[in-house]
């Protein structure tokens, strides 16, 4: 199925904030006066959101308004801005044109004409006081006012994207602003100093930080004031619960017993002193700061950053995720960070990463022991060769690299001796040769610890009637996707509706007629990354339903169905890159036993040209991953002949078949076109006699969608005629032997997706809702 303006959608979202810029000139300046009207928004037509971003990538042009009274603050502006041209430039985002100017200098043609981003205090910029006035917000050199309070600290720093211009209202302004000038531009060049030519870029409509920290986030609702929905304040609750010998713990939000934090910084301290005793350092560390947070949202929004943990070198912390869904799963990152001081960066990435999960008792549950044991008894280990090949080890799956260069530290601890492993940590790189001669070493060790470490059978989920949907990523920022409150609503409303089941899809990206390589694993905060999954599958776990795992391919202007290479070498490698992408979300479905993994969605070509391929990939997933595998066929050709259908434990069909071609066809006209459709069903289900569940079917809330189903929304909103297709599907596939569930096409990650009278797929709050809950309550 194409789904190019979904996926072209979200590209938008993620770069609507702002791109990446390149400079020119400035232009002559008149003054500016102050008897225009600057009155809170009330305009003959709002704005919306969507109509600036596209106003901002029509222009592609921005304005930084600097103000600062004193001079050599000013050229420090200057200086800053004049180097914003030399930064890197990041591929996702797009170029745009960047000049600046003091606020002396601007003029009324660029106050009416261009795309401004104001930067300074109100007392010593004029235009932004002028200009802050049209917002809910009051800036003064007193405090910053949010819902209602007045945030006073000397160090808070807001930062607006994307309002309203006043004078011009089909134009956006953003602006940083504080009380302290000098606060004001030293995040202004912290900000340019982490992300470079993309510093305008932020999580939510307005950020207060105070430090550098993100303490307060909200957006602005469809009128342009402040939404009480979408707020978030984490100014307060922010404790030092305890001070241990080498450890400051501080927990954001996050309650935690006596108990439990007496347990805590035993094991830190524990661990501490296990890597000091096997280094037999005499350093002096500094003090870790440890940062406890209760969930991937309240971390993200803070930090930017929703990994169950990570390290920052800069101010020597630690900052992680302590909750239910991580029970028993302790990463320890801090590890790296006591190995980062005690013994510097290893030329090989699998020693530093290797050696900081040698001292993680726990590392997923079961510790890295246990998982290796399970990569080399199905064949997924990494050789020797692969291991010392530092390109592999960023762009394979996490899951797999720090679970395998765990295990050859510790091969390397057994084989050569400790002393002579923490003497060759730094620079040794093994050649060929020894590489070579290591090999049967290293697969005997493998082979030894799989029979010390047994699997542990856990019980296949027996995949019920499935009734559920799709659940898509939809918002694409932090509170809105996968790891949010909003999520965990929309998954609540689905049960509500009498789901049993749900799709998880993360997404990567290949460029269509490019050579084949590794495919990203999602990471961003935002994105369909881990922690997004781990949070979806639990929360539908609570409510008793199923999950599917369903990773798929965007292929931008194309889709999957067309990736067709020329050579058997380039099929070969695609292959291997592909599965090399599929077995980290194998891997990440077992540790976290997720009911079910889709192994592919829509590989037209592929799947009917090479099926032994396929048919090994389902195999050796068998090995590691214990749930339910399936795969996704693209209606029609691929579904009807493909011929592995054997190999897995339900048939998954993607179905667009078409009802009718015409504008005004009855009921019964719609019925029988499906029950055509259904013989070609029930051929496949009579040849492989494997239960069938439709992985994907939906229809669009317009106008005649019985004609084209995936295609693109391009009639009017019509849920009327949605719930007419939906009532022939429920009809009829009820009591059919072959059918084990249906999981429409889709259900969105926050509720308030794309408002009222939207033409999306999802029957979410449309008439098509009452069908669902009607057939669903069966």
């Amino acid at each position: 199925m194409k789904r190019t303006v979904i996926r072209i959608l979200f590209v938008g979202i993620i770069v609507c904030v702002f791109g990446f810029f390149a400079f020119t000139t400035t232009s002559e300046a008149v003054p500016i006066h102050d008897n225009i009207a600057t009155q809170q928004i009330a305009l003959d037509s709002i704005p919306t959101r969507r109509q600036l971003r596209r106003h901002f990538f029509d222009k592609r042009e921005l304005l930084v308004v600097y103000g600062a009274t004193d001079p050599s603050l000013a050229n420090k502006y200057k200086t800053l801005l004049d180097t914003i041209n030399q930064l890197p430039q990041n591929g996702r985002r797009r170029n745009a044109t960047i000049r600046y100017k003091s606020v002396s200098e601007v003029t009324e043609e660029d106050i009416q004409n261009q795309i401004l981003f104001l930067i300074g205090t109100p007392q010593e910029h004029s235009l932004l006081e002028r200009f802050i006035n049209s917002t809910p917000i009051e800036a003064t050199q007193q405090g910053i006012k949010l819902h209602p309070n007045n945030h006073t600290h000397t160090s808070n720093i807001l930062s607006v994207s994307f309002y309203p211009n006043p004078e011009n209202n089909q134009l956006p302004f953003s602006f940083f602003t504080g009380s302290d000038a000098n606060a004001l531009y030293e995040f202004l060049t912290n900000r340019i100093a982490k992300n470079g030519a993309s510093f305008f870029w932020q999580t939510m409509d307005y950020e207060l930080y105070r430090n550098t920290n993100r303490i307060i986030l909200g957006n602005f609702n469809d009128q342009w004031q402040l939404d009480t929905t979408t707020f978030f304040d984490y100014s307060k609750g922010n404790t030092t619960i305890a001070q241990s010998e080498h450890y400051t713990l501080t927990s954001h939000q996050k309650q935690l017993s006596q108990e439990e934090i007496t347990l805590l910084v035993e094991d830190l301290e524990n661990t501490y002193q296990n890597i000091i005793t096997f280094t037999a350092s005499t350093k002096a560390l500094p003090k870790i700061a440890y940062h406890i947070y209760k969930t991937a949202e309240d971390k993200g929004l803070m930090l930017g950053n929703t990994q169950q943990a990570h390290i920052d070198l800069n101010d020597n912390s630690v900052h992680t995720i302590i909750n239910e869904k991580y029970q028993d799963n302790a990463i320890e990152k801090e590890n790296a960070l006591i190995l980062h001081h005690l013994l510097g960066t290893s030329t090989s990435l699998a020693f530093s990463k290797g050696l900081a999960i040698y001292f993680t008792d726990q590392w997923q549950r079961e510790g890295y022991p246990y998982w290796s044991a399970r990569l080399f008894e199905s064949g997924n280990t990494l050789s020797l060769e692969e291991l010392f090949d530092n390109e592999l080890i960023e762009k394979e799956s996490p899951l797999l690299t720090e679970c395998m260069t765990a295990s050859l530290v510790a091969f390397l601890i057994d084989y050569w001796g400790k002393d002579v492993f923490l003497q060759r940590f730094t620079n040794w790189v093994p050649s060929t040769n020894e590489i070579r001669k290591l090999e049967p070493a290293w697969q005997k060790y493998l082979s030894k610890q799989a029979a010390n470490h047994p699997k542990k059978n856990r019980k296949k989920s027996k995949i019920t009637y499935l009734k559920g949907f799709n659940f898509a990523h939809e918002g694409y920022q932090i509170y809105n996707g996968y790891t949010s409150q909003k999520a965990t609503e929309a998954i609540v409303k689905q049960h509500d509706m009498g789901s049993n089941a749900m799709t998880i899809i993360p997404y990567s990206y290949i460029r269509m007629d490019s050579s084949p390589t590794y495919l990203s694993i999602g990471n961003r905060a935002g994105s369909e990354n881990d922690q997004g999954i781990v949070h979806s599958a639990y929360e539908a776990k609570k409510l008793g339903m199923q999950s599917l795992l369903k990773p798929q391919i965007f292929f931008g202007n194309s889709w999957p169905g067309a990736l067709e290479y020329k050579t058997e070498a380039d099929w070969n490698a695609f292959f291997d890159y592909y599965y090399r992408w599929i077995r980290h979300y194998a891997f990440l479905a077992e540790i976290h036993q997720i009911d079910a993994l889709c192994m592919g969605v829509e590989f037209v070509k592929a799947t009917l040209t090479h099926p032994e391929q396929w048919k090994q990939m389902f195999q050796n997933t068998r090995g590691l991953y214990q749930g339910n595998i399936t795969y996704a066929a693209n209606w029609g050709e691929e579904f009807e002949n493909v011929s592995f259908w054997s190999e897995l434990d339900f048939i998954g069909l993607n179905s667009y078949y078409p009802l009718s071609k015409n504008d005004t066809p009855t009921d019964m006209e719609l019925k029988a076109s499906f029950e055509v459709v259904k013989t070609k069903i029930k051929k496949v289900y009579e040849t492989y006699k494997k239960p069938i569940v439709f992985t994907e079917i939906g229809f669009r809330s317009t106008e005649a969608p019985w004609k084209n189903p995936h295609a693109d929304a391009d009639t009017p909103f019509n849920d009327k005629h949605q719930q007419r297709c939906y009532e022939v599907i429920f009809e009829g596939i009820q009591n059919e032997p072959w059918c084990a569930g249906i999981l429409w096409w889709k259900f969105p990650s926050y509720l308030e997706y794309r408002g009222t009278k939207n033409t999306a797929f999802t029957p979410n709050n449309k008439a098509t809702e009452i069908t669902v809950r009607k057939w669903f309550g069966k």
